[in-house]
């Protein structure tokens, strides 16, 4: 389907940028908002914990590699070469495929809040404008 180019190594970097993105994003930096956000108890964090963390982190960084895969893929097929041109698909893919869709039916449909829908997408803007950019600029 895709006859265009894609660097492997560019696209497991940037996947490893957005998975240390996520990290920060949804621990250190603002963990607390977002588990207040979303009504996590407190009984659940633990039972996660105590789960483990490895086999979601696993699945995660698999569905965003993919993501950066098709990300990259775009790219080449649109010629894009320069990295404010990737920043700007990645607003484009943030507001058709995460704002419009994906995160809207998190709160329409799954009762989450516009809050946690905000925190989400702000999250998401960053994201995909990041792996827009670097995507051109290691490519």
């Amino acid at each position: 389907m895709f006859d265009s180019y894609v660097n492997f190594w560019t696209v497991l970097c940037v996947t490893i940028v957005s998975f240390i993105l996520g990290f920060l994003w949804y621990g250190p930096l603002f963990g607390k908002h977002w588990v207040k956000l979303s009504r996590m108890p407190a009984s659940e964090i633990a039972k996660a914990k105590k789960k483990g963390m490895a086999k979601p982190a696993l699945l995660n960084f698999i569905g965003t590699f993919v993501m950066v895969y098709v990300f990259a893929s775009f790219i080449s097929l649109l010629d894009i070469v320069n990295a404010i041109q990737g920043a700007v698909l990645g607003f484009w893919i943030w507001l058709a495929f995460f704002v419009c869709t994906t995160l809207l039916g998190g709160v329409l449909w799954e009762g989450k809040s516009w809050n946690l829908y905000v925190f989400n997408a702000l999250y998401w803007l960053v994201n995909l404008k990041l792996i827009g950019f670097l995507i051109v600029v290691w490519s």
